[in-house]
């Protein structure tokens, strides 16, 4: 079935689809987590911004894979593959993210940690270039965040790929998937992300601790994403 029944181009259907899931349910299942990178990152609005698009853009290349897979393996997962079947892959893939939550957790608050030092002339440059690559590891775990978050089957993009299987080819099949990231990308999440950053970066006095605190965050989200998944194992 399609996930928007009046729309007969699934192409349409996939990015409108996305727009609707992206107003409520993504964007509360995926602000904790970039609120708690951002906190732990300190950044303004418009890195925040940058962040948060860097974790939409993880997440619609996982869509991207999913698409590609749904549409090369397209007859078998019609024929085999059930919502039992998908389960364990649901649950593992929870797994992999919360893992990679608390990892980028402990990466955030070591870098909290590290002390800071006066430095001048050609030891400032070299500490100015160290912020650089820090800055891109920093936005290289944004993506990584969006990537596992994004590899979680979605239900409605799921149900949109199984509908698209009969008329779409493997290239339709990932321009759907990432039409429909794009859509969920178009949401109140964006704006959000940024207003907390903004809020954030007010308290520059307490940025440690804020950074500390969304460091934290991530840790804690990781941990019951973590829990989660274990007790559906078992």
């Amino acid at each position: 079935m399609s996930l928007m029944p009046d729309i007969s181009n699934p192409y349409m259907g996939a990015f409108t689809g996305g727009l609707v899931y992206g107003l409520a349910v993504c964007t509360a299942s995926c602000l904790p987590f970039v609120a708690g990178y951002i906190a732990g990152v300190g950044s303004g609005f418009r890195d925040s911004i940058k962040i948060t698009l860097l974790f939409n853009s993880g997440r619609i290349f996982a869509y991207a894979l999913i698409g590609a897979a749904v549409g090369l393996f397209g007859g078998l997962l019609r024929v085999f593959v059930t919502e039992t079947a998908l389960s364990p892959f649901q649950i593992y893939s929870s797994l992999i993210f919360g893992a990679v939550t608390i990892l980028i957790g402990v990466m955030v608050l070591f870098k909290t940690k590290r002390p800071s030092c006066e430095c001048d002339g050609q030891d400032a440059k070299k500490l100015a270039e160290a912020k650089k690559r820090g800055k891109f590891s920093v936005d290289f775990g944004a993506f990584t965040l969006g990537l596992t978050r994004g590899l979680i089957l979605c239900p409605p993009l799921m149900a949109l790929l199984v509908y698209a299987l009969p008329f779409a080819s493997p290239l339709g099949s990932v321009s759907i998937a990432i039409l429909f990231g794009i859509g969920t990308a178009i949401s109140p999440l964006l704006l959000l992300a940024g207003v907390t950053g903004w809020l954030l970066s007010k308290a520059p006095l307490l940025q440690k601790w804020i950074s500390i605190a969304g460091a934290a965050a991530l840790i804690i989200l990781g941990i019951f994403t973590l829990f989660n998944s274990i007790i559906q194992i078992t």
